[in-house]
């Protein structure tokens, strides 16, 4: 029922807010899901053997970089601070993954990264900068799975 209500509840600014450090501690969590994705990204670019595929996923990145730097932004806006991704490890250069694997791997990430994203909108009351915020990164995310979609369409899923 509230999202029904949000229109009404938001033109006065009624209702409470999330404060800033309930926001920073809920989008942690997303900063370090968008740092995983990116890495797999660069993983699938780094490895991929098509070239048109290599192609349109590169040109998906600078959409989706500023995106994880708005997300940190927001975070040091609120009083926190984001993870910055340098914990993760990257895959190894021999690793032997298909260009099926590299990109179901990426289409599974980018879809439970935008499920989650998509959640957290309506999961709180979150400030309007905020909930903008989060909806152009649920849309970046939306756009880079259809690409994804479309390459992954044209090859058999790998086993798991």
């Amino acid at each position: 029922m509230f999202p029904v209500l949000r229109p009404i509840l938001n033109k006065g600014g009624a209702g409470r807010y999330a404060t800033r450090e309930e926001t920073a501690e809920r989008l942690n969590p997303l900063v370090r899901s968008h740092h995983e994705l990116l890495l797999a990204y660069d993983n699938a670019l780094a490895n991929l053997d098509d070239g048109d595929a290599r192609a349109l996923l590169d040109a998906l990145m600078p959409r989706a970089r500023t995106e994880s730097g708005k997300l940190s932004e927001t975070v040091f806006s609120m009083g926190g601070t984001p993870p910055n991704g340098t914990d993760l490890e990257p895959a190894s250069p021999d690793s032997p993954d298909t260009d099926a694997e590299l990109l179901y791997r990426v289409l599974n990430l980018e879809r439970d990264y935008c499920e989650t994203v998509a959640g957290e909108i309506d999961a709180i009351h979150h400030q309007e900068r905020t909930r903008a915020i989060l909806k152009v990164v649920k849309d970046g995310s939306k756009a880079r799975l259809e690409v994804v979609r479309s390459l992954t369409n044209r090859l058999p899923q790998p086993a798991r």
